[in-house]
Parts: C-alpha cells; sequence; structure tokens
C-alpha cells in the first residue's frame, strides 16, 4: 500500500506533463497552419506587385490578420518573402534530387537543367518567387535551402573542374560556370512562357542541344584570364 501511494503522485506528473504536450502541440500546429494562411497570401501580393512593392496591410488583409498579427510569425517583409522563397526553394531541391549522382558532371549538369525547366513549366509561380527573392537576397542571410541550392549547383562544376573535364583558369571559374547555366535555363524558362505558343514550342525541342552547347564549351579554353574579379572595377 505504501508504494502504490508513493507510485500515484508520479503518475499524476506524468499526466500533467502528457497535457501540456499537448497543448504545446496543439499551439504548435494552429501556429504553423496560420502562419502557412499567411504565406498563401503573401504569395499572391508578391506575384501582383513584386517584392518592392509587397505590402504587409493587404496581405493582413486577404489572411484576415491585423498588420501587427503578422509581426507574430516573420519579423519582417524580407523574412516573409524568404519563407516564401525557401518553400519554392525546397520543391526545386526535389526536383534535382531526380538527377543521379552516379552521372559524369557533364550529364548531371544537363539532368539539373533540364529539371528545372520542367520545374518552371509546372510551377511558374514558385520560379517567380525565387526570381523576386534573388533581386533582394544581398539584405538576407541566406538560408539553408538557399546555402545546398548554390552547393549542388556550384558543386557539379566544381567536380567537373577537379575530374578535368571542365578547363578552369582560376578557383572562381565554377561560380562563373553555375551563374552562366543559371542564366540559360532562367532565360529559356522565361522565353518559352512568355513567347506565343509555337514559338515556345519550337524552342522547347532545343533545349537539351542548346544546354549540351553551352556545357560542352566549358571543356574547352572558355576562361579570359584578363577578365576581372567579381567587384572589382571595370576599366
Amino acid at each position: 500500500m505504501r508504494d502504490e501511494l508513493h507510485r500515484a503522485p508520479r503518475h499524476r506528473h506524468h499526466h500533467h506533463e502528457d497535457i501540456v504536450e499537448l497543448v504545446i502541440t496543439r499551439r504548435e500546429r494552429h501556429h504553423r497552419e496560420t502562419r502557412d494562411e499567411i504565406l498563401v497570401a503573401a504569395r499572391e501580393v508578391l506575384l501582383e506587385r513584386g517584392a518592392a512593392d509587397l505590402s504587409l496591410r493587404e496581405i493582413a488583409r486577404r489572411s484576415g490578420f491585423s498588420p501587427g498579427a503578422l509581426y507574430k510569425y516573420f519579423d519582417s517583409k524580407d523574412d516573409l518573402v524568404k519563407a516564401l522563397a525557401d518553400n519554392a526553394m525546397a520543391a526545386l531541391l526535389r526536383e534535382f534530387s531526380r538527377a543521379s549522382p552516379d552521372l559524369p558532371p557533364d550529364e548531371r549538369a544537363l539532368e539539373m537543367g533540364l529539371a528545372y525547366l520542367e520545374f518552371a513549366r509546372r510551377n511558374p509561380e514558385d520560379v517567380a518567387v525565387i526570381t523576386q527573392h534573388e533581386s533582394m537576397v544581398h539584405a538576407l542571410p541566406p538560408s539553408p535551402e538557399h546555402r545546398q541550392f548554390e552547393e549542388i549547383v556550384t558543386g557539379v562544376f566544381q567536380e567537373g573542374i577537379a575530374s578535368g573535364m571542365f578547363t578552369a583558369a582560376n578557383e572562381r571559374d565554377a561560380e562563373y560556370m553555375a551563374y552562366g547555366a543559371w542564366a540559360l535555363v532562367q532565360g529559356l524558362a522565361t522565353f518559352e512562357q512568355n513567347q506565343r505558343p509555337q514559338l515556345s514550342q519550337l524552342l522547347r525541342a532545343k533545349q537539351r542541344q542548346l544546354m549540351n552547347v553551352f556545357i560542352n564549351g566549358l571543356k574547352s579554353d572558355w576562361s579570359d584570364p584578363r577578365a576581372p574579379e567579381p567587384g572589382s572595377p571595370v576599366t
């Protein structure tokens, strides 16, 4: 009997902990759901107005909150745009994961480029969000998703340089290759979305060849050793 009396308080204590944990879980779920509702409204406003004219007051109106209430979920407008871009970037990274790591660097770069174009075709709004975020990324610390994206894209060109497949004049050339590849696929995606359907279809049929031209060009002596380093004055 004495042992049972001693055990009873511990049982009640564990029951209390379970209740507290349940309340916290519900609160966290409510916080997450509310945050997602705000992001849906913010995505609509961002795509309509762009990052420069993004209005927290309009986001609050559409999501049914006061403007001040938004700060319970996001520190600033930049933080909100970053959250939108992180979600879009995570979806893009899942698309990239379809490119087998066992492929040689040139083939993997091609498959990643094609994966980006297919992602842009199915998710033009996400690509628009990523592009809007890129225009203001200098003002924000890079997120894990952003860093992972840069590491994956730059990494395939670093591997190509290390294996002797791609030609490089200096250690920054892998970054130039990544920026060039990004500019190419983003340009192809934008062109396909904005042109009349017949012309878009013609270009779409040649996207693999166009990317191969770029990738194969990296195997030649393409880098100009006289080119200035990023950030240096142009004379």
